[in-house]
C-alpha cells in the first residue's frame, strides 16, 4: 500500500467510520507505523541510492541521522519511537489516546510531504 493509503485507513479508523473493534487504537497504530517506514525507506533509497540487502529499520534511522540535512531524521525517529511503544505496549501501560495517534498521523504525514518536495527538487 502506498503511504497515503495507510494514512487514509488510519485516519478512518481514528474517526470511527470503520473498525468499531477494541483494538482500533492498536491498527491504526500499526498502519500509520507501516506509512512512516515506507517514507523512511523511500528517504534512504533517496540519500543512498540502493540498500541492496534488508536493512533494520533503526539503521535506517541511523543513515538518516547521519546523512539528512533538512532535519526529517528527527520527526522520523521521534515518531517511530512512539509508533513502536503504541504498537507494543503492555498489559500494565495505558494504550495511546486517539488524539495522540492523530498527531502522529500528522507527524507522518508532514513528513511524507516534506520527503515528496525534497526528493522532486533533487529531479
Amino acid at each position: 500500500m502506498r503511504t497515503e493509503q495507510l494514512l487514509g485507513c488510519a485516519e478512518a479508523i481514528l474517526d470511527g467510520r470503520v473498525c468499531g473493534s477494541p483494538r482500533r487504537i492498536k491498527v491504526a497504530a500499526f498502519l500509520i507505523r507501516q506509512a512512516l517506514e515506507a517514507e523512511v525507506d523511500a528517504y534512504c533509497e533517496y540519500l543512498v541510492r540502493s540498500m541492496p540487502y534488508p536493512v533494520r529499520m533503526r539503521s535506517r534511522l541511523a543513515v538518516m541521522h547521519a546523512l539528512d540535512q533538512n532535519g526529517l531524521d528527527r520527526i522520523a525517529e521521534h515518531a517511530w519511537n512512539a509508533l513502536s511503544q503504541a504498537c507494543h505496549h503492555h498489559a500494565y501501560e495505558l494504550s495511546p489516546t486517539v488524539s495522540e495517534l492523530r498527531h502522529l498521523h500528522a507527524e507522518v504525514a508532514r513528513l511524507a510531504a516534506l520527503r515528496a518536495t525534497i526528493t522532486a527538487m533533487a529531479c
